[in-house]
This record gives C-alpha cells, structure tokens and sequence, in this order.
C-alpha cells in the first residue's frame, strides 16, 4: 500500500493526539499527587496538634500524681484531677475523628455511631490515663509513683501510635497509608493497650471501664481462638 499525503498527516494527527494524550495523564497524576499530599500533610498537621495537646494533658496527670502533698493539697489535688480528666475525656472524643473504632458488629451496637465497635489503641492509652487519675482521688495524699509511672506508659503508647499515624519517615521516603502503621515495634499496639489494661484492673478490680474494654473484645478473641483452632 502506498502512502499519500492524506494517509501520512492523518498518521501524524494520531501520533500527536497520542503524545498530547499521555502528557496530559503525566500533568494529571501528578496534580493529584500533590492534592494528595496537600491533603495528607493537613490532616497529619492536625493530628499533630491533637497529640500534642494530648502529650500536655498527661504529663501534667505525671505531675499531679507526683506533686501530691509536697506541692498540691489534698483539695488542690481533687481540684486539678477533676480538671484533668474532664480534658482527657474530651481529648479521647476529639480522638475520635481521627481514629475511629474498629467496626464490629457484635460490639456496642446499641450506642451512637461513633462509639461501636472497638476502640483503637491510641484512644485506650487517654481512656485509661483518665481512670487513672480517677482513681488517685481516693487515695491518699502523697505522691503516687505507681500512677506517675502507668501514665507514663500510656502517654508512650500514645506518643507511638500517633507517630505511626503521622508517619514522619514518609516524608523522607514514599508515601504510606496512615493504617500501617510501622512493622518493626518489639509488641503490637494491641499488646501494649491491653497490658495497660491488665494493670489498672489488676490495682483497680471490677471498674466498669475496665470490664467495659474487656467485654467489648470478647467476640474479637473468640474469633482468634476459633482461627487458631482451624489452622490446627
């Protein structure tokens, strides 16, 4: 077949459209990588500020159950708990819209939407820091080592999960998805959460927080055992 001048400018037409075709999902992908990365960078921004505020809060729970006494009254000491716990509480609600819980369908069906099922890690660490703080009004009126020491492990919890959420390695290399959270941590967030638990049920039995977060993970545990018992 013989090409003329027609054949060979409607080729030239298609090699062009091809070419403009590509270039334009080249510009494409990569405006939407950068929407993308705008948008991470916010919500990361705001995420940071919450945590933050969050790290505050706790230490000055640290600072309450050491300085009882020596510095805070018995009645400043109630003064200040009631305080704290009222912003942790608020600060595990604020928590909420960045870390939903996990969707269960046999866990908290009865209660608003965003209370179902599971509650993520990172929101156990400021829950049981608040009952913790709770529970140190009872007590006496010296400093409390053992609280000091349990709320700083809640807000290490907390501080590890919101670093896994806001991922600052990513900016040095690719991008990852705020659910993967890192692989190589020595225990699992999980892990951490309910040896958290594990101790302030132990120190304080039967509180309905902590039976709370225990029943709410009974069917999750089945489940794991029922799996376990199949790979067998």
């Amino acid at each position: 077949m013989t090409w003329g001048v027609n054949e060979w400018v409607a080729a030239g037409s298609a090699v062009v459209a091809l070419i403009s075709l590509v270039l334009n999902w080249l510009v494409v992908r990569r405006q939407t990588s950068v929407q993308f990365e705008s948008l991470k960078a916010q919500v990361d921004a705001e995420v940071m500020d919450w945590a933050q505020q969050a790290i505050d809060i706790l230490s000055e729970g640290v600072a309450l159950a050491r300085g009882r006494g020596p510095i805070f009254s018995p009645e400043a000491s109630r003064q200040r708990a009631l305080e704290i716990t009222h912003r942790l509480s608020a600060m595990a609600d604020r928590g909420r819209l960045f870390f939903p819980n996990e969707v269960n369908p046999l866990v908290g069906q009865e209660k608003e939407a965003a209370f179902q099922g599971v509650r993520p890690p990172i929101l156990d660490a400021i829950v049981f820091a608040c009952c913790q703080i709770e529970f140190m009004q009872g007590e006496s009126a010296g400093p409390d080592e053992d609280a000091a020491a349990y709320l700083i492990k809640c807000r290490r919890l907390l501080v590890s999960e919101a670093q896994n959420a806001i991922d600052p390695r990513r900016r040095m290399t690719v991008l990852k998805q705020l659910s993967e959270g890192r692989l190589d941590d020595a225990k699992s967030s999980h892990q951490i959460a309910a040896e958290l638990h594990d101790s302030l049920d132990r120190r304080f039995p039967n509180q309905p927080t902590m039976q709370a977060w225990l029943e709410a993970r009974k069917p999750q545990r089945a489940s794991a055992r029922a799996n376990a018992r199949s790979l067998k």
